[in-house]
């Protein structure tokens, strides 16, 4: 078992993880219904993230909660774009469409200039 990290290093990660998905502290706020100040302080390391509100953050963020705690790379936030593109696409009823779209999505990334 790794070191205990203080509030300060969770804070530095959660900003990081927040920059990284395209937040800022206003849109992060909103999602979670608080102040835009209270990101702030969470951030800082001022105030302590409870399990609630830490659950809260990484929903919203699209990671998961041991995010806050691990040091590597593993567990990219996703940017809103992706975000919103891999949620549209797990709504899409149809498999057959689903398919499609991934046959399409997998060209695209084959096609040079």
């Amino acid at each position: 078992m790794g070191r205990l990290l203080n509030s300060k290093e969770i804070g530095w990660r959660l900003k990081v993880m927040r920059q990284q998905a395209g937040f800022t502290q206003e849109n992060l706020a909103e999602q979670i219904g608080v102040t835009p100040q209270q990101i702030q302080k969470y951030e800082s390391g001022a105030s302590k993230l409870n399990s609630d509100r830490m659950q809260q953050l990484a929903q919203a963020l699209s990671i998961p909660v041991q995010s806050f705690f691990t040091d590597t790379d593993d567990y990219l936030p996703l940017a809103i774009a992706e975000k919103t593109l891999l949620d549209s696409y797990r709504a899409i009823p149809n498999k057959e469409v689903r398919d499609s779209i991934l046959k399409i999505a997998t060209h695209a990334t084959k096609i040079t200039e």
